[in-house]
């Protein structure tokens, strides 16, 4: 595809070309910037992307051009400026300005909606109080520029999107936008889940995300640990990107059942997650030092448990990623509640079901493969293949041993660890069983949840997330390492002491330069803040 578009007028002359990857702007145009001073030399250097052109139209006259502008062209994750171009049309040339500017909307949108009109909830608390500001300065002109329909509201309490999203008028709008942390995303589509029409709910409104909060573990998983943080990107993605569809889980306790998008977690990792919450001012650092506190003291946590497996073998595992999930066999109905196929709690499990009993350091099951910035917990983990990636660590492992696990757990090697037990499951059954004097935690989601018997199930391809990108980023950007080799006589195999002891060694230092490398980014950080906080 080539468009060609020529103008000329007392102030010079102005081409336009669009080849179906991008817009090539040339002549003496007008450029309004919102966040940056470049020349249009500068601003027009290369073409400007098809997913980075927002809208354009002819009105008034003149051609108007709403994009997104990397600042460095080179780099994938530079940061965006929104720019409007304005061309000025000569009347003769109206119909041919019009005739292009529809040509380009419909090709920068095949496939998808331009126009999108969004429910857009955020949370005022959430992030240290800067959702509210991330949503006026950084995201709501974008959506404007793209002549989205925003309707915005905030949350007054716990428990308010589950309202809002169990009685919305899901016809009125094509997606419900969260700035937030993951909180909200799970009270919405909790809400949504509770409605008699949920699974229709679910399908027509797909999820937009934008980070607003602390944790922001699905935005990592759709646009990986730097852009996933970063507003204009993820406005980008809710306005350009489709539907993807993602497992959801039922989590069902004695008197209670509830939907999980994200993670279920007893053993240290849930108490790095919830015991360290008074510590939320220091951001992910403060996960990272629970964990060590927990390791350090040798804490371990008991368990009866029955899993049902479908793939046991840590290495097929493996060896199958980054392989794309098979649609499931049963195709949901469009309409209706979400029914359990499992026998309920009170009920004994099946037959075929793996128990697990006694002391373990983590029981942590997840739908997505980072639960935190430098956490790639579940590498394997994928959006829609029906399945719960359980990663298991038994306590009869030496603290050497976790620590070396720890270390690698950012670029998601840590699965190759003797110490680490990996599976793919469709549900699981767990009773946490506290030790005399010692406080035990649940966490769903990344949330208090009860420390009672509770049973989880997934249910395939069940919500909707918009993404650019048809997968998560671990199946664009991570790759599993390839399995040892035992060629070699036994004796050269064998490691001397010596040789023991200095890959000790280097794996302490190795996870101590870890630790202290988040430690120091987020005391800069702090400093940098300090900084900027005027002076009384």
């Amino acid at each position: 595809m080539l468009q060609q578009l020529k103008l000329a007028n007392g102030q010079g002359t102005f081409e336009i070309t669009y080849d179906g990857l991008g817009l090539r702007i040339e002549g003496p145009v007008q450029a309004v910037q919102k966040d940056s001073k470049r020349s249009i030399s500068e601003l027009t250097l290369v073409p400007v992307a098809k997913v980075n052109v927002l809208y354009i139209e002819y009105t008034n006259g003149e051609l108007i051009i709403n994009t997104l502008i990397p600042r460095d062209h080179a780099i994938p994750e530079s940061p965006l400026d929104l720019v409007e171009f304005h061309v000025p049309v000569e009347e003769a040339k109206a119909i041919d300005a019009e005739k292009f500017a529809n040509m380009v909307l419909n090709h920068v949108y095949e496939g998808n909606k331009a126009q999108k009109r969004f429910k857009v909830l955020v949370n005022p608390k959430s992030g240290q109080g800067l959702a509210h500001k991330i949503l006026k300065e950084s995201v709501a002109p974008i959506f404007e520029s793209a002549r989205c329909v925003i309707d915005i509201q905030e949350t007054e309490a716990v428990g308010h999107a589950v309202q809002i999203a169990k009685e919305l008028d899901i016809d009125a709008y094509d997606g419900i936008v969260t700035v937030s942390g993951d909180g909200i995303l799970h009270e919405v589509l909790n809400g949504l889940c509770e409605r008699p029409d949920a699974r229709l709910a679910l399908k027509k409104l797909p999820m937009g995300v934008i980070p607003g909060g602390t944790g922001n573990a699905l935005s990592i998983c759709l646009l990986g640990e730097k852009l996933g943080f970063d507003a204009a990107h993820t406005t980008r993605q809710v306005i350009k990107g489709k539907p993807m569809a993602i497992d959801m889980c039922s989590v069902t306790y004695q008197h209670d059942r509830y939907m999980s998008f994200l993670s279920h977690n007893f053993g240290i990792t849930s108490y790095a997650d919830l015991a360290t919450e008074p510590l939320r001012w220091m951001g992910d650092t403060r996960t990272v030092l629970g964990l060590l506190q927990q390791i350090f003291t040798g804490q371990s946590y008991t368990i009866e448990a029955h899993v049902q497996i479908a793939e046991a073998n840590k290495e097929k595992i493996k060896s199958c990623f980054p392989a794309e999930a098979e649609p499931p066999s049963e195709t949901p109905a469009e309409d209706g509640a979400i029914v359990d196929t499992i026998p309920p709690l009170d009920e004994p499990v099946p037959s075929d079901w793996t128990e697990v009993k006694g002391d373990i350091s983590m029981f942590l099951t997840s739908k997505v493969p980072w639960l935190a910035r430098g956490m790639m917990s579940h590498p394997c983990a994928v959006p829609n293949d029906g399945m719960l990636d359980l990663l298991l660590v038994r306590d009869n492992h030496s603290m050497f041993s976790k620590l070396a696990m720890f270390g690698k757990v950012e670029t998601g090697n840590h699965i190759d660890s003797d110490a680490v037990e990996y599976y793919k499951i469709k549900a699981f059954r767990l009773k946490p069983i506290a030790k005399p004097g010692k406080k035990i935690y649940v966490a769903i989601d990344g949330e208090h949840a009860p420390a009672k018997e509770f049973q989880v199930e997934v249910h395939p391809g069940l919500a909707y997330v918009y993404a650019l990108y048809p997968s998560y980023e671990n199946m664009r950007s991570w790759r599993p390492s390839p399995p040892l080799t035992t060629t070699g006589t036994s004796s050269s195999n064998r490691s001397s002491f010596k040789a023991k002891l200095c890959a000790l060694k280097n794996k302490m230092a190795r996870t101590l330069s870890y630790v202290l490398s988040l430690i120091r980014s987020f005391f800069c950080c702090s400093n940098r803040e300090y900084r900027r906080t005027p002076s009384h």
